[in-house]
């Protein structure tokens, strides 16, 4: 599972992130004083977010799959609960549902939804209304559909926050889809303008650059004239980037739309034979994409980017407003 939190924290940004299912890097972001609780199956968090006094407190939870063991889990969850203060979010995969309409094709069992549902209500915790899918977790090409993943917070969190919102996104490439929950604004800044090992081998690029190289009208002393023929390069450049990332912008919107209306029908029915060859094909187009965008992204890593305040991708620019 892949989830993030998006927002503001007082008057500066606080951006969490979590890959697989266990570490938070929000804490780059704090004043110092931080500490860690490691377990099996869960992982905490704690610190206090710069420009706040306030104590932030984040539970990762990979629960296992037996009932026995997961009210184990939740007991333990309980316990460290009660011996911390500050605000508590709680995320990750349960591996258990609360009711039967969180499950589709997939075995239900009322004494671990019981057992959930207990150790939700003694936590007193609170989620918001999910957007995207109804399920998380989808197995077997999409026949099997369950809602395992999930972001819990305390009334005060949500009380602060209580018109933030809570997103599922697409899963091209794990059987669990990532969770967003935005509770502010985000911020962009312009991107200086870079050229990308990636684009010289693209189509119409070199044309581009030579056409720009050679075209005349240039008068003056040489190093102006030099300076001329950069900037004809850079503006030819941008323009071709333009149109390029447009097109490729264009294939990747059109694979996703069709990918998300796929997963949708995932919840009602079993794919046909043609819509499952284009779930794969569609996938695969849009890994290849963000395969591309990843090259770019550690070009930018090499310049250092991210300790200059700018980011490595789109996506972590804008979990850094």
């Amino acid at each position: 599972m892949v989830w993030s939190l998006l927002g503001r924290w007082e008057n500066l940004g606080v951006s969490l992130v979590s890959g697989t299912w266990g570490y938070s890097i929000w804490l780059a972001l704090s004043n110092g004083e931080t500490c860690s609780i490691k377990r099996r199956n869960l992982l905490v968090t704690r610190g206090k977010p710069k420009g706040s006094g306030e104590v932030l407190n984040i539970i990762n939870v990979y629960a296992p799959q037996n009932t026995s063991a997961k009210l184990a889990l939740w007991n333990e969850i309980l316990a460290i609960l009660e011996g911390l203060d500050g605000k508590w979010v709680v995320v990750g995969d349960f591996n258990a549902v609360r009711n039967l309409a969180e499950r589709k094709n997939s075995g239900f069992k009322v004494s671990c939804a019981n057992n959930f549902n207990a150790f939700i209500n003694q936590a007193n915790l609170l989620e918001y209304d999910m957007k995207g899918f109804n399920f998380t977790c989808a197995r077997d090409n999409g026949k099997k559909l369950s809602k395992l993943d999930r972001f819990f917070v305390c009334p005060e969190f949500f009380n602060k926050w209580s018109s933030a919102s809570l997103r599922a996104l697409p899963f091209p490439y794990s059987d669990h889809c990532p969770l967003i929950l935005e509770v502010g604004d985000k911020n962009f800044v312009p991107k200086p303008f870079r050229l990308f090992d990636v684009w010289l081998d693209k189509e119409g690029f070199s044309d581009a650059v030579e056409n720009a190289a050679n075209s005349g009208g240039l008068i003056g002393p040489p190093d102006s004239c030099l300076s001329g023929k950069f900037a004809r390069i850079r503006k030819a450049v941008k323009e071709w980037r333009d149109n390029y990332l447009k097109k490729e912008g264009e294939v990747y919107s059109c694979a996703l739309e069709e990918l998300e209306v796929l997963e949708k029908s995932m919840e009602d029915r079993v794919l046909r034979e043609e819509e499952e060859w284009a779930f794969t094909e569609n996938k695969k187009v849009i890994m290849e994409i963000d395969l591309k965008k990843c090259s770019e992204a550690k070009q930018r890593a090499r310049v250092r980017w991210a300790s200059d305040g700018d980011a490595n991708t789109k996506f972590f620019h804008s979990l850094s407003g």
